[in-house]
Parts: structure tokens; C-alpha cells; sequence
């Protein structure tokens, strides 16, 4: 089954320079995303280093049942079942050209999911 992959720091969970292991609030806004996915029978994988380490994927686990969110996997394993990446560290790169996006810089482009007819505005 294909799956969606959402980074916990930054993008699910606030984070600041600084704060440590410690695991942010959530963001509320994709925890209603996740919330509809999971709703939509989507597959939802939590994406975070924090899996390197059983602990840490153990603190991911239990923020993820203090915040009442389903039990998401939580992996640091990019397979080819993933669809979407949503992260705020991650940089659009031209398929097979190894290069970050040209368009980027110059305009904003209306993004169709892989999932479903949820559109996005993004960088390019």
C-alpha cells in the first residue's frame, strides 16, 4: 500500500533552535490533515530521525497518543511506496536532472496531490 511521509519537527510539531530532544506542540493545522487522511483510510507514516533510536521512536509513539492522534507508524525508512514527502526542510529537485528546481525562485505553481484533489500552492 502506498503512504504519505510527514516529518514530526517542524512540520507536524513546532520546533525551535535550541529546545533539545524535547518533542513541540502540535501543529494544528496538519493535525487536522493527518486527522482527514487517516479519516480517508491513507496511510500515514511519521517521518522523523527520531526513529534512528528505539527510545526516540518511543517518545514520537507516546506524543503522538498525549496529542490523541492515531498510532502512525514511525519510520526513518523512505521506501518506494512513499507518494508524498511533506517536510519543511526538503528541497523541490528536477526529476533526473539533479538540480534544484528552476522554477523555484521565480513562480508559484498549483500542486495536485498524489492522494486527492486537494490542491497546494507551492514555490514553483
Amino acid at each position: 500500500m502506498v503512504w504519505i511521509g510527514v516529518d514530526l519537527d517542524g512540520t507536524l510539531a513546532k520546533y525551535k533552535s535550541g529546545q533539545g530532544s524535547k518533542i513541540g506542540d502540535p501543529v494544528p493545522q496538519m493535525v487536522s490533515k493527518l486527522k482527514d487522511w487517516h479519516k480517508e483510510k491513507q496511510e500515514v507514516r511519521i517521518f522523523t530521525a527520531r526513529a534512528e533510536t528505539l527510545h526516540g521512536k518511543n517518545e514520537v509513539i507516546n506524543w503522538l497518543k498525549k496529542n490523541n492522534l492515531p498510532s502512525f507508524t514511525v519510520t526513518n525508512i523512505k521506501d518506494s511506496k512513499m507518494i508524498e514527502l511533506w517536510d519543511d526542510k526538503a528541497i523541490r529537485v528536477e526529476k533526473n536532472q539533479g538540480k534544484a528546481c528552476s522554477g523555484c525562485a521565480s513562480s508559484s505553481r498549483e500542486y495536485h496531490s498524489a492522494v486527492n484533489n486537494d490542491s497546494y500552492l507551492t514555490d514553483c
